[in-house]
């Protein structure tokens, strides 16, 4: 084929066509990446398996129950096991990234970086994610173990006899006690909702004020609930203990709920998010005739819902996980994490109950944050935006 440029004409040029490989379908690429981490999963469990048998074989061997001869050829090759194990795992890892990416393949701008970055993101986040569940994980793992497992070294991760004996003898534990179960935990959930409820109205309204209103000494008076979040529980201890003997109220559950009151990160937290929030809607609300109280209850307060929900996870965590044995000395008063503490003090026949009682303490508060995680996310996402 020619063509004519102007009064010149140009030589016919070939068209070559290069043909593209073609490219695995979803479906095929996704039997292949189940084949392929089978292979790898069937070498981690064989690896494993092969370990487990040759550590017993040597623990045998020091207990004098086993004759050095007796040992396996490959007993000496037994770190090659590990680090085999080892590879395969991280081999499997970085397969099982690169698979979901392949597979799912998300609708959404690429950023500019190939494949292999997108692999290298996704692995440092679940490096991550892994070495902040691990204590989680390690810690039901143990409430499942027998006492022989707890005590083994070095120690393993999952037990090898699932049992719910430390979970039943807990709460034999509990049921002998001459206060009821029952009591503990009442008082725990009323100082926690007396408690968080209290702190939600104080700081809302002390923070409406603070981030919406000119007044004199304000700017001290948030100068001071900043520098009160420098100090921990145990500084405050002893001030608020003279406080409260002042009052009258030691040996109540006022003793807990009141400071509680008073918390300083709640305030923090709900004057900086409610800081965001227009002043204009404020002026048109008052324009319309609202009230202040009405202006916090109907409009303020749905606003910030991601600020005080937030707020009310951090005020159940320390309630829910609040000892109170300086200021509540009646047995029938005590808390349920002042009675499990008691468990755990048991000396190594209760270290089974003592796992036990770790995974009861944090379950609370983990299902609060998963319950409202969204919520988080959004108040610490928009707590630093100005009109």
């Amino acid at each position: 084929m020619s063509a004519k440029y102007g009064n010149k004409s140009i030589a016919p040029v070939d068209t070559v066509v290069i043909e593209q490989p073609q490219k695995l379908s979803r479906g095929r690429f996704a039997v292949v990446a189940l084949i392929v981490a089978a292979l790898l999963a069937a070498v981690i469990v064989a690896a494993g398996l092969r370990m487990d048998a040759l550590d017993a074989m040597m623990l045998q061997v020091e207990e004098g129950a086993l004759e050095q001869e007796a040992l396996p050829a490959d007993a000496p090759y037994l770190v090659f096991y590990r680090v085999g194990r080892a590879l395969a795992i991280g081999v499997l890892a970085v397969f099982a990234i690169y698979a979901i990416i392949r597979i799912i393949d998300p609708k959404r701008r690429r950023p500019n970086r190939s494949v292999w970055g997108d692999i290298g993101v996704y692995l440092l986040l679940a490096i991550v994610a892994v070495a902040m569940v691990f204590p989680l994980v390690f810690s039901v793992a143990a409430s499942l173990k027998p006492l022989d497992e707890l005590f083994r070294f070095p120690p393993r991760v999952f037990p090898q006899h699932v049992t719910l004996d430390n979970y039943s003898d807990l709460f034999v534990t509990l049921s002998q006690s001459w206060v009821p179960f029952s009591r503990y935990l009442v008082n725990t959930v009323l100082i926690t909702f007396v408690g968080t409820a209290g702190h939600l109205v104080v700081a809302s309204m002390a923070a409406f004020v603070l981030a919406k209103y000119d007044f004199p000494g304000g700017r001290l008076f948030f100068s001071i609930v900043v520098t009160a979040l420098m100090f921990s529980g145990y500084v405050t201890g002893i001030p608020n203990y003279i406080i409260m003997s002042r009052l009258k109220m030691i040996d109540t559950h006022w003793a807990v709920i009141l400071p509680a009151f008073a918390a300083p990160i709640g305030l923090f937290l709900m004057k900086q998010f409610m800081e965001g929030i227009p002043t204009a809607l404020i002026e048109a609300a008052h324009i319309d005739g609202a009230g202040e109280f009405r202006i916090f209850w109907t409009i303020i307060m749905p606003v910030v819902k991601p600020a005080w929900l937030t707020m009310i996870i951090f005020s159940v965590q320390n309630l829910w996980n609040a000892n109170a044995a300086t200021v509540i000395y009646s047995e029938s008063k005590k808390t349920l994490v002042y009675a499990l503490q008691q468990i755990q003090a048991g000396g190594v026949a209760r270290q089974g109950q003592a796992a036990a009682v770790t995974v009861i303490i944090m379950l609370v508060p983990i299902a609060i944050f998963i319950a409202s995680q969204n919520q988080i996310l959004e108040t610490m996402a928009s707590s630093g935006l100005k009109d």
